[in-house]
């Protein structure tokens, strides 16, 4: 019996938010940076508008990053002068509810997401879903374009986001 091709594109696509969820709890910034492609994207929109459809053109993200800004954030965050994140936050990526599809070269992912991050005696829950456009490069999927949504009327006052969610 084989495998339906819809079942292998979501556990390839799976295989990947996995991984990338695994090198972000384990700070492996640069190989979590390695995912994307050169012309990615990495998006968190207000809470207050549809984030499946805002434009960082028009409305005031919360991150909005080019692959430079990403890179620079990378930099940032490994710093031993990254206030927020020095010593850095313990954190905890859950990923689930998958699902993946074709459209032309760009594969679509939607999947739902917690992020734990605790420090200082605090901790804080990101909950939301992301949307993932992704592409075949040399026979291996890269991240052209992550946004995350958030699913939260509001940030508390000291649930920044200083991490990468």
């Amino acid at each position: 019996m084989s495998i339906p091709e819809s079942l292998l594109l979501r556990l390839q696509v799976e295989e990947l938010l996995f991984l990338e969820a695994d090198l972000l709890d384990q700070w492996r910034l640069d190989e979590w940076l390695a995912l994307y492609t050169r012309d990615a994207h990495y998006l968190v929109p207000p809470s207050d508008i549809d984030g499946d459809t805002a434009d960082p053109d028009i409305a005031l993200f919360y991150i909005a990053d080019d692959h430079v800004r990403m890179r620079e954030r990378v930099v940032r965050l490994k710093k031993v002068g990254a206030h927020s994140e020095h010593p850095r936050s313990k954190v905890r990526h859950l990923v689930s509810n998958v699902r993946a599809w074709r459209e032309g070269d760009m594969i679509h992912a939607r999947s739902s997401f917690v992020v734990w991050r605790s420090k200082d005696v605090t901790s804080d829950a990101f909950v939301g879903h992301y949307l993932h456009h992704i592409v075949e490069q040399d026979g291996t999927l890269k991240i052209a374009r992550k946004t995350c949504v958030l699913d939260m009327e509001a940030l508390r006052p000291h649930a920044r986001i200083s991490i990468i969610l």
